[in-house]
This record gives C-alpha cells, structure tokens and sequence, in this order.
C-alpha cells in the first residue's frame, strides 16, 4: 500500500486504503512549506539492515517506510499504525525503533498520553475523532510522535521492561505484572550510572502441565539487563517460588 498526500500549512490527515490501517495527522502550522508526504509498508528482507532483535523480541508489524526522509516539523506530528501482536494481558510491550539510513537502529521516544495528544492536537481531537491509549491498545494500533521523519520506522514487541537509571547509591526495580519479582542494588555495586532493567515472563500452568503433567511446577523467568555485566557487590533478586495453581498463598525466593 501507498499513503501519498501533499500537506500545507493547513495541515491535513490521511488514513491508508486496502485495509493497513495507517493513519498520519500533520496538525496546522507544522509544515514549513507545502510537502509530500508519503508512508509504505516495507517487507523485512529488502532492508539492507534489518531492526535488531534481542531475546524474546519479534516484529509486530511491517516496517514502515516514510517519507520525506529527514522532513523536520515546526511541531510534533502523529502517525498511527496498527499490529498484529499479541501483549497478553500487559506481559508483553510494543517499542519503537527508527533509523534514517537503514542501516542504524534507535528506539524512538517521545510522549504517547493522550493528554500529550490533546496538548499537540487541541480541538482537532475531536474533529479527527482521535481514540484513547486504552481503545488503541484494544484495537492493536500503536501512535507515534515525533516531530521529524526517519526513513523507518519499525514496531517491536517484547517482554515488559521495568527500567530505570541507576548508579553509585544503588537501587530497586520491581516488577508490574509480578510485584513480588524484584531486584536490589546495593550501593556501590555499579561505578557509573547505567540503564538497568527488570524482565519477568510468567510460564502458564497448561504450558507446564502438557509438558510435564502434575509433577513440575515452574516459577517466573527474571531477567536482569544489561546482560555480562559485572557488579562489584552482590545483587539480590527475589522471584516467588513455584506453586500449584490450586495451592493459596506464595512464598518467596531470595537469591
């Protein structure tokens, strides 16, 4: 499919036909001088470098491919694009990437609320008729701000991150889905200040019993970001142990 309209200062919007589900929204007095603005669905393997995946990570979509390249905004802009993955009850998270030459990957940031939305949009939130988080996220749709276009932009989806920047003084993450999942570093573990991250993926009970019958049961997989990395004191981590589903309570494993 091709998306293809020329935006002014008027601004404009345009939803992709044959059922893609893109849709771009360039608010008025974005646009320096009058543009084309075009978006392409772009299979995987004609990327001359493909998104990098890491453990557990898959494409949620097509890569989309905008344009015009390195177009800069007078002001935040919104795309819209719709997936295919499944985030099973909040286990799993849709992230970002871009690249501007395809060739290097960063994951994209920027405010997604939807009072960010309205600040950027304003009364055209109505007019466009513009959806919540919530209702996106039921309909599988993912909006991007940004106010410049890459070439690519890529949708991601993997394990929930519980993340935070942590340095000399140390510090704690605990987990949304599991909040008896946790990991504490002690002060002075780490000797500069370094993005760390906290991943827990829940193993259902028919995953387990088809496998293995009534005889196993198996705790949540934690993991702890950067991987090889070297703490100069010990970490401690706290995952439940495992337990039958019909079996009340939860007790506590402290490593």
């Amino acid at each position: 499919f091709l998306v293809s309209f020329l935006v002014d200062a008027r601004g404009g919007a345009m939803r992709g036909c044959r059922h893609s589900g893109v849709r771009v929204i360039i608010p008025p007095k974005r646009a320096s001088m009058p543009t084309r603005i075009t978006c392409r669905f772009v299979k995987r393997d004609k990327l001359t470098v493909p998104p990098p995946l890491n453990e557990g990570e898959a494409l949620a979509a097509r890569v989309l491919e905008v344009g015009p390249v390195n177009c800069k905004f007078l002001g935040p802009v919104i795309l819209e694009i719709p997936h295919f993955a499944s985030l099973r009850n909040r286990e799993r998270e849709i992230i970002v990437l871009r690249s501007d030459n395809g060739e290097k990957w960063t994951e994209h940031t920027g405010p997604t609320t939807d009072e960010a939305v309205r600040e950027i949009l304003g009364d055209l939130v109505e007019t466009e008729g513009l959806e919540t988080i919530e209702e996106l996220t039921s309909r599988r749709i993912t909006r991007i701000i940004t106010n410049d276009f890459p070439r690519f932009f890529a949708l991601i989806t993997r394990l929930r991150q519980e993340a935070n920047f942590i340095d000399e003084q140390g510090g704690s993450l605990t987990s949304t889905i599991i909040p008896t999942c946790q990991a504490h570093i002690p002060e002075k573990a780490l000797q500069k200040r370094i993005r760390v991250s906290l991943h827990v993926l829940p193993i259902s009970s028919q995953i387990i019993q088809r496998s293995y019958g009534t005889r196993v049961n198996v705790s949540p997989v934690v993991t702890v970001e950067p991987r090889r990395r070297k703490f100069h004191k010990p970490i401690t981590l706290t995952i439940p142990l495992p337990v039958k589903p019909t079996k009340q309570g939860q007790s506590i494993l402290t490593l």
